[in-house]
């Protein structure tokens, strides 16, 4: 009896230690919690912890190796049981990197509410009105990025406005469905827009970056009227524009908004493809379309194959190199599709952005196309290339309901993760996703 009485309580204290794990913001490379931002310079500080922990924890090397796997023109090459999971689209709540996932969200929106909440009350007067905009602009949009993908991975999250400081401010929560969630992100988005300046900044946020992010939103949301006009707002500053020949987009105009790094804080991305323990390669398929001069073009230079007969990918050439949230490609493709699929199709608009990212990438035009379904699946395989080595071939195919039909992924159910166990735990008020 006794051992069965101790068990719970030993649970609720790894519960705790939980909770407290997720009210923990520890800083990076420079200070950012709520205790601390209190003038200018502070300020400054917190938000760039919240890109920092966009950068290493939010993007990381787990999701990134997650996504790419659900994707299927990625393979592994550890075998971890993890990895198996993955790729045949069977997880399980109590797998860790859940909780990374769960968690390195939640703390990065915590960063952000904490400046949301403090910034306004600075009284520094070097803390210009200007600068207080573009301070709270950049927190509404990290927020925003953080729950659009808290919300693509998990669907039903709990949202949170106000800074976490207690355990109990974490308990009882109800979740948001997905949709109520995306409608959070628009409504910061809009927030982050009117705050933001005009200026392009390729590594932070600006009003065009919101704009381009919203355009994302949009699509997911199948608004696609409003995904074309954002898309056209962004694609009509010269700023953003396609760059021949193909090259990878750190510091061009093809860059709406890329994650910096730095020997001192290095891109988590580049073991994953670049060391003699890499844990991913580019399967023969994605090698092969992307090396066919007529599909991938200038592309090619994504995959390589060395002396070994081994595909190396090649998005992350050094442990520098930027990671990319936002390409001016993207909009191209995402107005292509809004195009397509409004209520009333405008395929040849939507033939012509596609041809912008094709004929940028060294191949020909493509004819106009008459048929709505033929249009969509071109732009669909040329998503397929253009972001080959990016986390987003997963979510483009839950999102267009092709997962089924194109990855055998057959149970719906499992187009969203499961929430981590560890978190229902701690929060029993937490309800599990629908197949889980």
């Amino acid at each position: 009896m006794k051992k069965i009485l101790i068990t719970p309580i030993i649970l609720f204290a790894l519960s705790l230690v939980s909770c407290k794990k997720y009210l923990e913001v520890q800083p990076f490379d420079s200070v950012s919690d709520e205790n601390t931002i209190f003038d200018k310079s502070s300020a400054e500080s917190a938000v760039r912890g919240a890109y920092r922990s966009l950068a290493s924890n939010n993007y990381g090397s787990a999701f990134q190796t997650t996504i790419l796997l659900s994707g299927g023109d990625v393979k592994s090459l550890n075998n971890a049981q993890t990895d198996l999971n993955t790729i045949n689209y069977d997880l399980r709540s109590d797998i860790a990197f859940l909780s990374t996932f769960w968690l390195n969200g939640y703390n990065t929106i915590n960063r952000t509410n904490h400046i949301i909440e403090k910034v306004p009350l600075i009284t520094d007067a070097n803390l210009t009105a200007a600068l207080r905009d573009q301070l709270l602009g950049e927190a509404y949009f990290i927020r925003a990025l953080s729950y659009f993908d808290l919300g693509r991975l998990f669907g039903n999250v709990q949202i949170f406005l106000a800074p976490t400081k207690q355990v109990a401010d974490k308990f009882g929560v109800k979740q948001s469905s997905q949709s109520q969630v995306y409608d959070q992100v628009i409504a910061d988005l809009n927030k982050a827009e009117s705050l933001l300046p005009a200026t392009i900044v390729r590594n932070r946020a600006r009003k065009l970056t919101a704009t381009a992010l919203r355009a994302r939103v949009y699509l997911y949301q199948k608004k696609y009227a409003e995904a074309e006009a954002d898309a056209n707002t962004v694609l009509a500053n010269p700023n953003y524009k396609l760059v021949k020949p193909f090259a990878l987009a750190a510091g061009t105009p093809e860059s709406v908004l890329e994650l910096s790094y730095s020997v001192d804080a290095v891109n988590p991305g580049y073991a994953l493809w670049n060391t003699s323990n890499r844990a991913l390669e580019p399967k023969a398929v994605i090698h092969n379309l992307l090396n066919d001069p007529t599909v991938g073009g200038g592309r090619k230079i994504l995959s390589v194959a060395n002396a070994a007969g081994q595909f190396i990918g090649g998005i992350f050439p050094t442990n520098t190199a930027a990671n990319y949230v936002i390409r001016t490609a993207e909009l191209y493709l995402v107005r292509a599709e809004a195009r397509a699929q409004k209520s009333t199709p405008d395929l040849t608009g939507a033939v012509s952005d596609l041809n912008e990212v094709r004929v940028r990438s060294g191949l020909t035009a493509i004819a106009s196309v008459s048929n709505k379904e033929d249009v969509l699946l071109l732009i669909e395989n040329e998503r397929r290339v253009e972001f080959a080595l990016e986390p987003v071939r997963w979510f483009d195919l839950v999102r267009t309901g092709r997962a089924a039909t194109v990855l055998n992924a057959t149970n719906p159910a499992k187009y969203i993760f499961p929430i981590p166990a560890s978190e229902i735990l701690a929060d029993p008020s937490l309800v599990q996703n629908p197949g889980y």
